[in-house]
């Protein structure tokens, strides 16, 4: 309560109790089914094909398959006849005969450390994506990574790019920070060699090497001089010094003069350099190596009679690099050993409904790839048993594929859900097979039949656009977009048999093409109050919003201004509906009533409870499936 302490004029901002309700969406759906790419089991919200294609790689091709792809055609039909947003849960899983990995590879650093790419997520599509890290030149701590696929040629398509990245966890441009939040294809790891799931590093990593072919064996140093014998050598940049060959200590042969070039090496040890200094003959070529793994490390040969004959050394005709050098050769790598995993079972399908307890925002579920038949049957039924609960989502169901529904007994053999949230459109679209080439590849069906879930999936949500979601999806106006014909005809004798069990029928109409003809659920006979999607949906519709639009009523006091308060919102919320078109009658009060008050929806031990108790009706606006014309023959009369 504001104070009044001192005279004077008092501006106050007093509530109006006008508090809207809006109306929530009607038209987001859900697609859950087995790809080959994209995150596995966590529902994704995109907005668009493109989104599809990017994030789950598009259109599958299955071969000869008569299916095609179920996930990838069923959202690619949502969007294409107006669907805008929709959730995507990849589901495989892993079994002995059917891995579920990512693709990986590694770039060895030379100090023993590597970085391990990994692509994004499991499936085979990550194959062949190559990432190399280059040395900045200015700054060899710094590096550029760069993500891409080879081509024909073997030239690197860079798709991302990162620059200036550190390999140090304590720089801002750690290159697990910066890659990791923003890369649509890969995550990288910084890790050590001592990780048993890399390969050992190479033994060898700077090289004085002798390139000629033809050592087969080593000079007669018996009688040599020590200038015969001397080698110039420099470790790691450090200041060169002579190796002089014990004549005692060489047999004549290369690998003793290599070991012999070692010892002397070692023997004079004065820094950890030298101790780590090792020389060998590995195929035909007298190899030193510095032993150290840094970035600078070296082992440079600058004179010496002996390194003369040996052809050791760049001033020799030798070869020599930098263990920068050694690291840009081997800095790239290209990922494989990516496995797509197994089609997902029912169980699988159990965390899905569970995570989707926390999406409120889900209005249709489908299931592309289990249609209403064997044990894909279980899937649907665990869908619809998720409907039920949360009682703001239908799921669109698929007949069987190839099942031709015909007659009542057709129907009735399926046993199908009698729930007021199932919704079963037939018979499938096929539509055209864009992996189908003449020429190239005529192995393949030129059409595909694609499950009719994601065609009516879409068009609710366009019907919702621009009729509302009071319209039924279906009628001339509902023509499908994508389809090249479908699987089966069906005629008025056959839909008279499928239309009162509330199966929904696809029909090519003459100057129309396919188009949706029925807007039953599947409790057409058991439920009929609510035999048709609009009024469930509507319903559905109305309940959200006005439990989303009163919440700011709880723990308020339970008395008259609240019970005012909440009717005047609600009514004002079911008017706009009704001069939207949403409800019959011609007159507010005909089409929608709201109570609230003692001694009308509540008693005293009612509020004693805590209880306030809204009551509201509205009168549904039903499809006229049926339009009869009755016409009289008039007779002349005198």
């Amino acid at each position: 309560m504001p104070t009044y302490l001192h005279p004077g004029v008092y501006v106050e901002e007093v509530p109006s109790g006008v508090k809207p309700i809006e109306g929530v969406g009607t038209s987001t759906a859900a697609f859950i089914g087995y790809t080959t790419q994209g995150p596995v089991g966590t529902p994704e919200l995109i907005h668009k094909w493109d989104d599809y294609v990017d994030q789950y790689g598009g259109l599958r091709d299955t071969g000869s398959d008569a299916k095609g792809d179920p996930m990838g055609h069923a959202v690619s039909a949502f969007y294409q006849n107006g669907g805008t947003s929709a959730y995507i849960v990849r589901l495989a899983i892993d079994t002995p005969s059917a891995d579920l990995a990512a693709a990986s590879g590694y770039i060895r650093r030379t100090d023993g450390t590597a970085i391990v790419v990994s692509a994004i997520n499991e499936g085979t599509w990550g194959d062949g994506i190559v990432a190399r890290l280059t040395p900045k030149t200015s700054d060899p701590t710094l590096f550029t990574l760069d993500i891409g696929r080879t081509d024909d040629r073997g030239v690197l398509g860079v798709t991302e790019s990162y620059s200036d990245v550190s390999l140090d966890s304590t720089e801002a441009r750690y290159i697990e920070s910066v890659v990791n939040d923003v890369s649509n294809l890969v995550t990288v790891d910084v890790t050590t060699a001592s990780d048993p799931a890399l390969p050992d590093p190479p033994t060898t990593y700077l090289l004085g090497t002798s390139t000629s072919p033809t050592i087969t064996a080593g000079p007669d140093l018996s009688s040599a001089t020590a200038a015969d014998r001397t080698i110039s050598l420099a470790l790691d940049g450090g200041t060169a010094f002579d190796v002089v060959v014990a004549q005692s200590n060489y047999t004549n042969d290369l690998p003793g003069l290599a070991a012999a070039i070692q010892t002397e090496v070692r023997d004079g040890a004065t820094t950890d350099e030298r101790t780590a200094f090792t020389a060998a003959y590995t195929a035909n070529a007298l190899v030193l190596t510095s032993g150290t793994r840094l970035l600078a490390s070296s082992a440079v040969v600058s004179g010496g009679n002996l390194a003369t004959t040996l052809s050791l050394g760049t001033a020799n005709g030798g070869t020599e690099s930098t263990g920068q050098e050694t690291w840009i050769a081997s800095g790239a790598t290209e990922l494989d050993g990516g496995g797509n995993g197994a089609e997902p079972d029912a169980t699988a399908y159990d965390d899905v409904f569970t995570a989707f307890l926390k999406h409120r925002d889900i209005n249709i579920i489908c299931l592309p790839g289990h249609a209403w038949e064997g044990t894909s049957k279980s899937i649907v039924e665990k869908a619809i048993a998720h409907a039920e609960q949360m009682r703001d989502r239908m799921v669109i169901i698929d007949p069987p594929e190839g099942a031709e529904l015909e007659t009542e007994g057709d129907v009735n053999a399926l046993s199908l859900s009698t729930s007021t949230y199932g919704v079963l459109y037939y018979p499938w679209p096929k539509v055209t097979n864009p992996f189908y080439n003449e020429e190239t590849n005529p192995g393949v069906p030129a059409t595909v039949l694609a499950a009719p879930s994601g065609f009516a999936a879409g068009m609710w949500a366009k019907i919702d656009s621009r009729r509302g979601v009071w319209k039924a999806p279906a009628g001339v106006e509902t023509g499908l977009l994508g389809t090249a014909g479908l699987q089966f005809v069906v005629e008025d004798g056959e839909q008279d048999q499928l239309n009162p069990l509330g199966v929904d029928c696809l029909r090519t109409l003459p100057g129309f093409g396919p188009v949706v003809w029925g807007a039953r659920t599947l409790s057409t006979k058991a439920d009929p109050e609510w035999r048709y999607v609009p009024v469930r949906r509507t319903a559905i519709f109305i309940e959200r919003s006005i439990y989303n639009g009163i919440q700011w009523a709880v723990f308020e006091p339970n008395n008259h201004l609240l019970w005012s308060s909440l009717r005047t919102n609600i009514e004002s919320f079911m008017n706009g509906l009704f001069r939207s078109g949403a409800f019959q009658g011609e007159k507010a009060s005909d089409a929608f009533f709201v109570r609230c008050g003692l001694g009308d929806t509540m008693t005293q031990a009612d509020i004693d409870r805590g209880q306030v108790i809204v009551i509201v009706g509205f009168a549904p606006l039903k499809p006229a499936e049926f339009v009869i014309v009755r016409i009289q023959q008039k007779v002349g009369q005198q």
